[in-house]
């Protein structure tokens, strides 16, 4: 199973940095989001800069927590989206060892007559994980967030509540955990 996973990081890391540009770049950009409830916190980190995408994130939950990283090359799809694809690393409180594997997932950001939606589906092999998201959110800064994910070892479903703080990247953000029952506070800066 381990050689599995070195041959799918390999192949993955290979055509991550060896394709030559497929259309302009995206935006250069950092997100960060963490949030609180009263069993569960976790925290997500982004940052784009040219072709190249770093995430990484943690989540404690009751009965554990996981943590893990990723490095995608990005590859714009014209009116369709962004394609980002490249390894990934993890680890949760049931494993010994950081396990590897590959993620990819696709966003499509559009502006709107009241002001943007964005859509995000991505998978990792580990865990078998996998997550989508909607946002819309109005010229005001007033935004609502809807996601699902789930894998091997948790499933969630989320609505969220944003609000842009003045004209800059800092939005508050309270929501409800459906499969958790518990509602969440937090913080977003995101200057994509």
């Amino acid at each position: 199973m381990h050689k599995i996973h070195w041959l799918s990081v390999a192949v993955a890391t290979s055509l991550t940095l060896s394709l030559g540009p497929v259309s302009p770049a995206r935006a250069d950009g950092t997100f960060l989001q963490a949030d609180l409830g009263t069993n569960t916190s976790d925290a997500v980190f982004a940052i784009s800069r040219g072709k190249v995408s770093f995430g990484a994130n943690f989540s404690d939950y009751e009965g554990g927590w996981s943590t893990g990283a990723v490095v995608t090359r990005d590859f714009a799809l014209g009116e369709i989206g962004t394609l980002k694809v490249g390894p990934s690393i993890g680890r949760t409180l049931s494993d010994d060892n950081w396990r590897l594997g590959v993620r990819a997932g696709l966003e499509h950001y559009s502006p709107t007559r009241f002001g943007h939606v964005f859509l995000l589906a991505q998978y990792n092999t580990i865990d078998q994980d996998w997550f989508a998201l909607f946002q819309a959110g109005n010229r005001s800064g007033l935004g609502l967030e809807l996601s699902a994910g789930g894998s091997d070892t948790y499933s969630e479903r989320t609505i969220a509540v944003t609000q842009k703080i003045g004209d800059g990247p800092v939005s508050i953000r309270a929501g409800w955990r459906a499969f958790a029952k518990e509602a969440f506070v937090g913080l977003s800066i995101n200057t994509y």
